[in-house]
């Protein structure tokens, strides 16, 4: 009987101790909203700590609603990376109780006005006060953003120089990259790109370029609207549509058909966002993709 209850008590002090350590993982782990966050909280913190996207690969943030579990442990991380302009993102100000841990990445950025409104499964979802929320496609606004998520993870942890060395790293990365855009942009004369859903409104404004895009206010372009579009593509000598992998190439088959140009895909959600930036750059400049 004595052997059974020692036997019984090692097993719930091995439960309690697992329940704790998970805890205990669950405190120091990084929560971002979307995938392009997620590489830069775990360069500016070396990968010392498991960082969780909260929308799936696949999903669309628009239309994303975090599950009751990604709550529970959003709650217990350490920080919470948003940009604070998607819609799901808004509404956890109020889902999670310690709000002190959410970190809006779209301080200090100047925000645009954009066309930036959805309709999925007959729904209307729109951005705050008509926003568009892709800040991250910018390398300008994503340099903004990684220094505010430093200065966080420095709050955290003060005596971290390595924390500190890794972000400089990582914004001088941001900057070269920068660079070469703005050098790209003006070598090849660009003036124009068009794009299903417009996701690079940050980019177009500071590179000083037009972003066409085919979407309406998130509806079907109508005959007319799709007339004026194959104009601006011949007026600007577009040779490629770009399409998000959550939208169907049927979307833009027809439009690319009637102009004679290419249709490419491209991910503003890329978890490695500064390469597919770099990449759309390269293909809005013309240059062949290696």
């Amino acid at each position: 009987m004595k052997r059974r209850l020692a036997i019984f008590i090692s097993i719930i002090t091995l439960l309690c101790s697992c329940k704790g350590d998970n805890n205990h993982t669950a405190e120091k782990t990084i929560f971002v909203s979307i995938s392009p966050l997620k590489m830069l909280a775990e360069e500016i913190t070396c990968g010392d700590f498991p960082v969780e996207v909260l929308v799936p690969e696949g999903a669309s943030p628009e239309t994303y609603d975090p599950t009751a579990r990604q709550l529970t442990e959003a709650s217990q991380a350490q920080l919470l990376l948003s940009t604070g302009l998607i819609t799901f993102e808004q509404s956890l100000v109020d889902r999670i109780a310690n709000k002190e841990r959410i970190v809006d990445l779209s301080s200090g950025i100047t925000l645009l006005a954009g066309s930036c409104t959805h309709n999925h499964s007959h729904s209307h979802m729109h951005h705050t006060h008509g926003i568009d929320p892709h800040i991250w496609t910018s390398p300008r606004a994503l340099t903004t953003m990684v220094r505010t998520m430093h200065k966080r993870v420095m709050a955290l942890y003060p005596d971290s120089t390595k924390y500190d060395v890794a972000a400089g790293r990582l914004l001088e990365r941001i900057e070269q990259l920068d660079t070469r855009c703005q050098e790209s942009i003006e070598a090849s004369e660009t003036e124009a790109f068009m794009i299903y859903h417009p996701a690079y409104t940050y980019y177009a404004h500071d590179y000083g370029i037009r972003q066409i895009s085919v979407e309406q206010d998130g509806k079907e372009p109508s005959p007319r609207q799709l007339a004026l579009l194959v104009e601006e593509v011949k007026r600007h000598n577009i040779k490629a549509i770009l399409l998000q992998p959550q939208y169907s190439i049927d979307k833009v088959m027809s439009l690319a058909e009637e102009c004679g140009i290419e249709v490419i895909v491209t991910d503003p959600l890329a978890t490695d966002i500064l390469s597919e930036i770099e990449r759309v750059t390269t293909i809005i400049c013309g240059v062949d993709e290696q």
